[in-house]
This record gives structure tokens, C-alpha cells and sequence, in this order.
């Protein structure tokens, strides 16, 4: 199965700063998505993991672009994904498809969307094998590595906690991380239930 996005794609004057590194700065500036992916798929670039990238296996799901993979999904550059599998159609994925992805291991801030768990998963093992404590300082993500320590920050009231990823999810489309009941208390995110934060991958 071949998903299509379709006709609409933006153009380099559209673009934000991580889709437009190392495009040749004579290309034109109304070169649209696949015009440019073709000339970054001709021109040598960087491969394996760097000091300061990540690598990530991920799987291809229905209704899945290179284009909301690199800019929504993984904050990475959609025509470096291209490159690493060699993808010169960006209308050529298909779900159950693995693509290799590399990302800055510090991207610097971002928004999430994040919610909470707590007393129902109280003491139960986590995807990392420990044991989840809801008065702890951590938080289930999707595809950071298991581990990873982040800065959460409340824009509402400048509310800063470090925490550390120990667990997956959260498995509700629309939400980017799951909070523990204790670090949602401290963020003050516990009535509201669901909220916007800042993460900074320290």
C-alpha cells in the first residue's frame, strides 16, 4: 500500500530551519518538498550515529509522511530520514515499513502535550523493569531512550522539574508524554489532568 499526500507541498520559503540544512543556498526559493529532497538525495551527506545524534528504528503506520515523521513526530530533518533509507519517492512509504531516523540527541526545547498516571499503576513494572512509583520524578515517552533525563517546565507558572524517562507512552493519540502523579503535582498538572509543557532533553 503507497500512502499519497497529495499535491499541496510547502515550498523552501516555507520551511523551518531543521528541513533546510545543507540545501545548496543557489536552489530556488519556491523549490517545493520533492524537488529538494532529489537534490539532497544526489549530494553526499553525513550517515551513522553521531556524537550528538540518536538513532531510531521506527515502524511505519497508516497515515504516516516523511514529511509529519521528520517535522511533527521526531523534530528531525525529513530529507536526511530520505537519505538514511534511501527514499527518493517521499510519496513511497507504506505502514509495517522500518525506517532508521536520526535526531539531535539535544534539540533543545519543545513543546509536549503531557497527562498523568498514578495509583492504578502504583508499584507495577515499567517498559524499563522498574517498578513504577507515582511519587517519583518520571514519565513514560514514546521513542526517547529509557533513561533519558528532561527538564519539564510549566509556561503557566514557570514551574521547572528535572525527571527521568523510565517508562512508554502514552497510547492516546494527541498526547507526547505521561507524567507521574508526583510530577504532575509539582508541575501543577493534576486537576487539570492534560496540559502543555516545555521539555528539554538535558
Amino acid at each position: 500500500m503507497t500512502i499519497s499526500i497529495g499535491s499541496t507541498w510547502p515550498t523552501l520559503e516555507e520551511l523551518p530551519a531543521v528541513a533546510t540544512r545543507g540545501i545548496p543556498p543557489n536552489t530556488p526559493r519556491n523549490s517545493s518538498f520533492p524537488q529538494i529532497l532529489e537534490t539532497k538525495m544526489s549530494t553526499p551527506g553525513p550517515s551513522g550515529e553521531g556524537s550528538g545524534q540518536t538513532v531510531i528504528e521506527y515502524v511505519v503506520q497508516s497515515g504516516d509522511t516523511l514529511w509529519k515523521l521528520g517535522l511533527k513526530k521526531f523534530q528531525a530533518d525529513p530529507y536526511q530520514i530520505a537519505r538514511d533509507n534511501g527514499i527518493k519517492n517521499p510519496d513511497r512509504i507504506y505502514p509495517g515499513q522500518k525506517l532508521i531516523i536520526r535526531k539531535d540527541k539535544n534539540p533543545g526545547s519543545q513543546e509536549v502535550t503531557a497527562s498523568w498516571y498514578g495509583a492504578d499503576y502504583h508499584l507495577k513494572p515499567t517498559a524499563s523493569g522498574e517498578r513504577f512509583d507515582m511519587f517519583k520524578d518520571t514519565l513514560a515517552h514514546k521513542t526517547l531512550p529509557l533513561g533519558t533525563e528532561v527538564r519539564l517546565t510549566n509556561p503557566k507558572n514557570g514551574v521547572r522539574v528535572v525527571a527521568k524517562i523510565n517508562d512508554r507512552g502514552p497510547f492516546i493519540s494527541g498526547r507526547d508524554v505521561d507524567l507521574s502523579y508526583g510530577l504532575a503535582r509539582k508541575l501543577d498538572l493534576v486537576t487539570q489532568g492534560v496540559g502543555k509543557l516545555k521539555m528539554e532533553i538535558l
